[in-house]
């Protein structure tokens, strides 16, 4: 017996002094969009990740695989981290400026699975990813404002709809999945579900079908 583990153990350290173990996978990313142009994926830092004052992430499609390639909401998911289970993690948001206003607009480094769609207010204070036109480009456009001293240390901020007046918010509710809302800014940080950092979390981040960042530990 002693021999056969023995045997299995060199066996497994060859394998992976040779680079023969299988990398890590994407299948539901592979299954819902397989278009893959590049090479190598983007320095991380790129397209950071919003993440709310509690940790969690803020995702639509092809964000995160909390959320349904079909599903035009955005969510408060968990901080997964990517290769270490059944569910994957992608690369982030990127805010770009609008307008001179200092609005911006969010982009998905994904847009090329989900139609370069962009963060949006929804009637009914809802938030989603839609395909911005010359109608509702008010609905993409985000200001930020940044949060008071005791909290600004952090690097948190509020983000405050063009369209609306309202800012960003993390809906009420338990369970890993919350739907992104709009609510009355409270500017006084009373409020911390309105609070939103950009930070990269992912160790392995994939930037399109079975091909993800190379973070070391």
């Amino acid at each position: 017996m002693m021999r056969v583990m023995a045997s299995a153990l060199l066996i497994l350290l060859a394998l992976l002094m040779s680079g023969a173990v299988e990398s890590l996978e994407s299948s539901k990313l592979c299954k819902a969009c397989s278009k893959c142009t590049e090479k190598k994926c983007p320095i991380s830092d790129s397209y950071p990740h919003m993440t709310a004052f509690d940790g969690s992430l803020i995702a639509g499609a092809f964000q995160s695989d909390y959320v349904s390639p079909n599903d035009p909401g955005v969510y408060a998911v968990p901080d997964v981290k990517g290769g270490e289970g059944k569910l994957n993690a992608y690369y982030g948001w990127k805010p770009v400026s609008g307008s001179a206003s200092g609005y911006h607009r969010f982009e998905n480094y994904m847009d090329k699975c989900s139609n370069n769609r962009l963060l949006m207010a929804i009637k009914d204070s809802k938030v989603g990813i839609n395909k911005a036109t010359k109608e509702n480009l008010a609905s993409a456009e985000w200001k930020r404002i940044n949060a008071p001293k005791n909290e600004n240390h952090k690097g948190f901020s509020f983000w405050q709809s063009r369209n609306t007046g309202l800012c960003l918010t993390v809906g009420k509710g338990k369970g890993p999945k919350r739907p992104m809302v709009m609510e009355k800014c409270k500017l006084d940080g009373s409020v911390t579900r309105q609070l939103f950092a950009f930070r990269f979390h992912y160790r392995n981040a994939f930037c399109c079908c079975n091909l993800h960042n190379k973070v070391k530990n």
